[in-house]
């Protein structure tokens, strides 16, 4: 059984590109303006297919037949989220039959155990009232009340007594270890049928049955596939620069076919660039519950639209309309210590101009003209 990533699923995923200088929603002009901190900025764009965050794929480590089939594809699996649920039962007659009298021989063993540990005890009774008979025997010898016969009788008898109980402490313990192998004989047949009986996840779907009842398993060959949908992943593919605002800057998410905007988190950036495009893999995490799916969707396949605001490389700053003025044929910014200073205007839109700054230092306090 093993977990892996399911690129299997939705392996298109290209990425777009486009550099634009980045139009912000109308600003109120305050009286002074700081040029550089409203940079220029790049709105690049990626476009992705979502798929589940893990996949599971199902197989038997021994060669058996199937026996049962418990769910069907495009089941859920029922119970706990994350608890092991059974979902494929191969043959085990002859396990069960085998744990039969396993259990049959471990019950024998715990009985002759338990005899063994009562024969001990009757032993060690009978070896106590045989000392204190011969302690009684050699007093009374000592006073001449016993005959030299009579203690040589005791003296034997303890001695059998003794040997005896040793013999009764051994067949206690080889009994004891008996019950023990009898108890682990039981716990492989038990391990080997739990093998035999094959699980996933609760909370996941079925994604791919590749098994009926009766069918013959080769160890190792997938028999069921499992998806986790309580998330879903995109793949977007970032150069160095991109990758360093995703710290700073607002990722919008936006699925392409309604517009509807979507809330994810970076969960992994990778640290081997591709060797011909340079760009890195970053991976984004969506909450299913960001979704909104139709009767017959479920998440996967969704394309969706990933964007980025990079500082233009041009080193361009936003100045608004009124800050912007000319000097005969110049286009010029005034600070607050009264010097212009030459800019290049680049563009313009409602609110502003996207100017080249020049020599304008970058603590600059502009003011109107």
């Amino acid at each position: 059984m093993s977990i892996r990533r399911p690129t299997v699923f939705y392996t298109l995923i290209w990425t777009l590109s486009i550099a634009t200088f980045g139009v912000p929603a109308p600003i109120d002009t305050p009286d002074t303006w700081r040029p550089f901190d409203h940079p220029a900025v790049s709105t690049r764009s990626f476009a992705a297919f979502s798929r589940p965050g893990r996949a599971l794929t199902v197989a038997s480590a021994i060669p058996q037949r199937v026996h049962q089939v418990l769910f069907d594809e495009g089941d859920m699996v029922p119970g706990q989220y994350g608890t092991m649920v059974p979902i494929i039962l191969l043959d085990s007659s002859v396990e069960q039959e085998m744990l039969r009298g396993a259990r049959i021989a471990f019950e024998i063993s715990t009985n002759d155990e338990i005899r063994a540990e009562l024969v001990m005890r009757k032993m060690e009774t009978a070896a106590r009232i045989i000392s204190r008979d011969l302690q009684r025997i050699r007093e009374l010898h000592t006073r001449g009340d016993a005959s030299e016969s009579a203690l040589d009788q005791a003296i034997l008898a303890e001695e059998e007594a003794r040997v005896s109980l040793e013999v009764a402490q051994v067949t206690r313990t080889a009994a004891a270890a008996a019950s023990l192998a009898a108890a682990s004989e039981v716990a492989v047949i038990e391990a080997r049928i739990d093998k035999l009986t094959l699980k996933a996840p609760a909370g996941w779907r079925v994604e791919q049955r590749n098994t009926e009842p009766g069918a013959g398993v080769v160890p190792g060959e997938p028999l069921m596939v499992f998806v986790d949908l309580s998330y879903f992943e995109i793949d977007v593919q970032m150069v160095e620069e991109e990758i360093q605002v995703l710290s700073t800057g607002p990722l919008k998410i936006q699925r392409v076919s309604s517009g509807a905007a979507i809330a994810g988190t970076v969960k992994f950036v990778a640290a081997i660039p591709d060797l011909l495009t340079r760009r890195r893999r970053v991976v984004i995490r969506i909450p299913a519950e960001e979704i909104d799916l139709e009767p017959l969707e479920t998440g996967g396949g969704i394309e969706m639209r990933v964007s980025l605001d990079v500082p233009n490389q041009s080193g361009g700053v936003r100045v608004p309309h009124r800050f912007l003025g000319r000097r005969l044929e110049q286009w010029v910014l005034k600070t607050e210590n009264g010097k212009l200073h030459v800019v290049t205007p680049v563009r313009s839109d409602e609110d502003g101009w996207i100017v080249l700054p020049g020599d304008l230092p970058a603590a600059a306090v502009i003011v109107a003209p």
